[in-house]
């Protein structure tokens, strides 16, 4: 017995159409590319963390202080092995180690999507943050379906 997921090929692109489903294409996005486009943004915070933290403390209204820089600092380290990792694993098959990065990205990204939102609504951080909320939220997304597609490969 033959059993259709509702995630089909013919549903996606044959029923969906008709159904007024519209298909962006983030879900087929390469993990070459989402890799390649993480570690750019992972790259560019940590240029910002480590020398003008100042602007992403201003974008996230939050205030700086001697404390902030000094985490800004470490963090921005965190940030560059990030962009390694995304950077050299792009090119990697189908495999363990890949699921395990997939899986760790997305986590951490809705971990820190959701410190985001706890911290603006907590009134500490500002409107600011909600750009930094949206990308991570997309990233972990992303990570996710790429974990997810992979589990049964």
């Amino acid at each position: 017995m033959a059993v259709v997921s509702l995630r089909s090929d013919y549903s996606r692109h044959v029923c969906a159409p008709y159904l007024g489903v519209r298909h962006f294409g983030l879900s087929i996005m390469s993990f070459k590319t989402l890799s390649s486009i993480t570690s750019v943004v992972a790259f560019i915070l940590f240029a910002n963390f480590l020398v003008f933290p100042d602007l992403l403390f201003y974008i996230f209204g939050v205030e700086g202080s001697d404390s902030a820089y000094f985490i800004g600092k470490r963090l921005s380290v965190l940030f560059f092995g990030m962009s390694i990792l995304t950077w050299f694993s792009r090119n990697a098959e189908h495999s363990e180690a890949r699921q395990a990065i997939s899986l760790s990205i997305s986590i951490s990204m809705f971990a820190m999507a959701f410190l985001g939102l706890f911290e603006y609504f907590r009134g500490f951080a500002g409107i600011g943050i909600l750009i930094a909320v949206i990308t991570e939220m997309l990233i972990g997304y992303l990570y996710f379906k790429k974990w997810n597609s992979g589990k049964n490969a």
